[in-house]
Order: structure tokens, then sequence, then C-alpha cells
């Protein structure tokens, strides 16, 4: 008799470990997709404004360009376009390195998520979580 209340005590202990972890990995998987939403809503602001920007900029540029050719040509001939030329050189250069530089501090994606994962694996394997 022992017995049979021991199968159905174990089965039932296998079975709320189970749901447990299941349910752990539900709330992780809902992190994720917190994370991801986040990122695609920054992404989505990020690319609409960097838009508008570069064209509101291009038509001042190209026009800034143009009156500064005129403006100069009198004086320095054609090495007004060169120097031109070499300022806008320079600037993207820049802007490259800028954007390089920012996208290397970002934090990486999912990194919560990642960072949880972590600690429910060293908490399983009855680790103190970092």
């Amino acid at each position: 008799m022992t017995r049979d209340t021991d199968v159905p005590g174990l089965l039932d202990a296998l079975t709320r470990v189970g749901a447990s972890l299941v349910g752990a990995l539900g709330h992780r998987i809902e992190l994720a997709g917190i994370e991801l939403g986040e990122a695609r809503g920054r992404l989505v602001a990020a690319l609409v404004v960097s838009l508008g920007a570069v064209l509101m900029l291009g038509g001042a540029v190209a026009l800034l360009t143009a009156w500064l050719a005129v403006a100069l040509w009198p004086t320095l001939g054609a090495a007004v376009l060169a120097w031109l030329a070499l300022t806008y050189a320079l600037s993207g250069i820049g802007l490259l390195w800028w954007l390089h530089r920012r996208l290397h501090r970002e934090p990486k994606l999912l990194a919560e998520t990642v960072a949880e994962l972590q600690r429910d694996a060293a908490a399983l394997r009855g680790q103190r979580p970092l």
C-alpha cells in the first residue's frame, strides 16, 4: 500500500516541477517578446527620423554646394569643387565612425532574457545565481 501512495506522490511532484519549468520558460519567452518589441519600436523610430533628416539635409547640402561653387568659382576655379568634395568625404567618414562606435556600445539584443535564463539554469543546478 505504501507503494501506491508513493507513486502518485512522485508523479504529482514531477508534474508540479514540470509545470513550474514550463511556467518559468513561458515568462522568459514573454520577456524576450517585450525586448524584441522595444527593439523594433526603437528601430522604426530611428529609421523614420533618419530618412527625414537625410532628405532635408541632402537638399540643404545640395543648395549650399551650388551656392558655394557659384560664389567661389571666380577666385578658386575648379579647386572649389575639390574642397567641397573633401569636406563631404571627411564628414561622411566621421559619421560612419560615430555610427560604428554607437552600435558597439548598445546592449546586445535579448541580453536581459539570456541573463534570466542563465540565472534559471544556475538555480536548477543548485548553484547560487550570479
